[in-house]
């Protein structure tokens, strides 16, 4: 059974918590089995070409709130976005076509080369980005509003603590994680106040009634080296290659070494079994370089940096297949 909502598509097949949250005991959701994706798909990603951010856009604020220097505005439809600028643009609209083919939740995401925002106001953070007139070059447009995933606050989940501790699923995007060197991964513990988890709430699901879907939704860390602590950085092929050559170390006692550091590395790096490796290949496999490519360049990429990153993803998967292959 397939239902699709807006941008979002789910199977009876999805990946479904046996127990529901307390609040509203709706049925919580991680995967989904993704419909096999089209070029549009990779270039215009979950959200469809449909969707694309319609100027005029008129500014609404400068938000201070995160790390990323951003502001909201509004487009000629009445509809929100938030936009960023800078390193994490092309990570955040590769990897929101990336997750979203895998079957993973993201939001509807899109790079705008260029535009110009009306009645802007007063710029602290993003002056640098746009200009005295308004103008702006290579920005990410996130969908805000978006009645098809609903953003739920204060539900930041832990990768040590959720719902689908010791499922495939969660194994699978533990190693995505890893495969795009999304060395950001904060998470509700601690307190943490600017985590990367969240929950959103799907209008209908599966068995035709609300679910809540657990996502990572900021990848704007991604695409660089992991390095770990300072060292650390994003949209970095070079340094991406350089991690690419120790993504996966070997196989002991049937669970795969990884080379990847960063926040909370241990929670993703451990207890990956060859098992979750096969598992994620499946829909891995069906992801050509050609559709990588064109993800890319629909992020904003250069020629030089999506054969880079195609060559070193490609690489990345390989090692996934190696480790895969049933040992005599």
């Amino acid at each position: 059974m397939t239902i699709r909502i807006g941008a979002v598509l789910l199977l009876a097949s999805a990946a479904v918590a046996q127990k529901p949250v307390s609040e509203g005991q709706l049925p919580q959701v991680l995967w989904h089995k993704p419909a096999p994706t089209t070029r549009e798909d990779w270039i215009c990603g979950p959200g469809g070409c449909d969707r694309r951010p319609a100027p005029p856009f008129q500014f609404v604020r400068e938000d201070a709130s995160q790390s990323s220097p951003k502001v909201l505005v509004r487009d000629s439809r009445g509809r929100n976005w938030d936009v960023k600028f800078g390193s994490k643009v092309i990570p955040e609209c590769f990897a929101s076509r990336f997750l979203h083919a895998l079957g993973y939740f993201v939001e509807d995401t899109y790079f705008v080369k260029s535009g110009a925002l009306e009645r802007v106001g007063h710029l602290t953070r993003t002056r640098s980005f746009i200009g005295r007139d308004g103008s702006f070059t290579r920005a990410r447009f996130e969908l805000r509003d978006e009645p098809d995933l609903v953003f739920q606050r204060n539900s930041a989940w832990s990768w040590a603590n959720n719902p689908f501790a010791g499922t495939r699923e969660l194994a699978g995007l533990k190693i995505v994680m890893m495969l795009l060197s999304n060395w950001d991964a904060k998470d509700a513990r601690n307190g943490q106040t600017d985590a990367n988890t969240a929950v959103f709430r799907i209008p209908g699901g599966s068995s035709g009634g609300p679910q809540l879907a657990f996502s990572v939704y900021d990848w704007g860390s991604t695409l660089g080296g992991w390095g770990g602590g300072w060292h650390s950085d994003r949209s970095d092929c070079a340094a991406y290659t350089t991690d690419t050559a120790r993504f996966v170390e070997g196989v002991r006692d049937g669970q795969i070494e990884f080379g990847y550091s960063g926040k909370h590395a241990d929670d993703l790096r451990e207890g990956i079994t060859v098992d979750d490796v096969r598992w994620l290949l499946t829909w891995l496999r069906p992801i050509t370089d050609e559709d990588i490519r064109t993800a890319l360049e629909a992020s904003g990429a250069t020629d030089r940096q999506t054969g880079c990153w195609t060559h070193a993803i490609r690489n990345r998967v390989e090692q996934l297949e190696a480790v895969s292959i049933p040992r005599p």
